[in-house]
């Protein structure tokens, strides 16, 4: 059920008054932009919800501000991590990174990410709007602001007035809390790895940069698997606070409420090549494989027959820039692999 926000009778009613007369005092001017009724329309419902309220320079509405303690945002830093809700202007929720807000909704879905979000702290990447209303927050802050849909796009201008000669978008409301930020978002990534890998690794060295591997079971022989070969693997993938988003054993899954009665949960079959990016991963012996991140991939070109162990990497060998369902944008990944028999057809 959508949760949705029921003006007052008297908030509408003044809403309409309100539009009215602006629409009469503007008859006589002759339209020039794209925006002209949804410009009447938002500054009608600001001037009924938030009469008081005086827009940033780009013309964000911040309505609520609890600064946090941490340190101040700048132009410097060129990633935030954050957490937020948005709404349409009518209150109904159009998108959230928090679980309890989806399942309220009836939205939540085992395949989603919940948590802090990365975006890049620029307009060219990221909504203007967003980039505006975080602008000056200190880590640890939570904003809510109104953002009208000329704003809502990822596009770079310097002022509002080039954005309502060029862009259109959905207004909206958004309440974000500021968790994090860095200029170096590979160096953030790297420190995390660097974390995990004490945690859950043993403090092993990366072998190279962003990618670390730690054996936990020796190999049968040491002798390396032929490339034409076709073996079975187990495995566990995590995110870096250990959480698992996916994995081939049952019980894992349902311990980890990702559990889904449409999966087969047993070992599936690896097809290994000569060159580790056209290896391949299937469910059945014979059917048709797809390919991995490479630092799945490259991990198992490196391992040997029944060894077991646990790799980690950084986004660049994961899901980059843009994730993947309850993987993160710019998400450093591990993956405990296990290599065992075929099992008995």
């Amino acid at each position: 059920m959508k949760r949705t926000t029921r003006y007052h009778s008297y908030g509408a009613a003044l809403l309409a008054a309100v539009l009215l007369l602006l629409t009469f005092s503007c008859a006589k001017e002759k339209a020039t932009g794209s925006n002209d009724n949804s410009r009447l329309y938002f500054e009608s419902w600001m001037k009924v919800h938030y009469p008081e309220v005086k827009p940033t320079g780009l013309g964000v509405y911040i309505i609520e501000d609890t600064p946090g303690q941490g340190e101040t945002l700048t132009d410097d830093d060129a990633f935030i991590f954050i957490r937020y809700t948005a709404t349409d202007l009518e209150g109904t929720i159009t998108g959230t990174t928090e679980e309890d807000v989806d399942k309220q909704l009836g939205n939540y879905s085992q395949s989603n990410y919940y948590g802090e979000e990365i975006f890049a702290n620029s307009s060219e990447n990221t909504s203007a709007g967003l980039v505006e209303l975080v602008k000056g927050m200190k880590v640890g802050g939570t904003r809510k602001g109104v953002i009208p849909g000329w704003l809502n796009v990822s596009e770079q201008y310097s002022t509002e007035q080039e954005y309502l000669d060029n862009c259109t978008g959905s207004d909206m409301i958004c309440t974000v809390t500021l968790t994090g930020k860095t200029d170096d978002i590979y160096k953030w990534e790297i420190d995390t790895l660097e974390r995990f890998a004490a945690r859950y690794m043993g403090g092993v060295d990366s072998t190279e940069f962003g990618y670390y591997y730690k054996q936990l079971r020796e190999p049968d022989d040491t002798a390396s698997i032929r490339t034409d070969s076709t073996i079975c693997i187990n495995y566990v993938g995590r995110l870096m606070d250990g959480k698992v988003f996916d994995t081939t054993i049952e019980d894992t899954a349902k311990v980890w409420g990702i559990y889904s009665p449409s999966k087969r949960y047993a070992p599936v079959y690896i097809s290994l090549a000569a060159e580790y990016p056209d290896i391949t991963m299937s469910s059945t012996e014979s059917g048709e494989g797809s390919t991995m991140v490479d630092g799945f991939s490259y991990c198992l070109s490196n391992m040997k027959k029944n060894e077991k162990g646990i790799v980690a990497f950084y986004s660049v060998y994961g899901y980059g820039t843009n994730g993947k369902g309850s993987i993160p944008k710019y998400a450093p990944i591990s993956f405990e692999i296990e290599l065992v028999p075929k099992p008995e057809e």
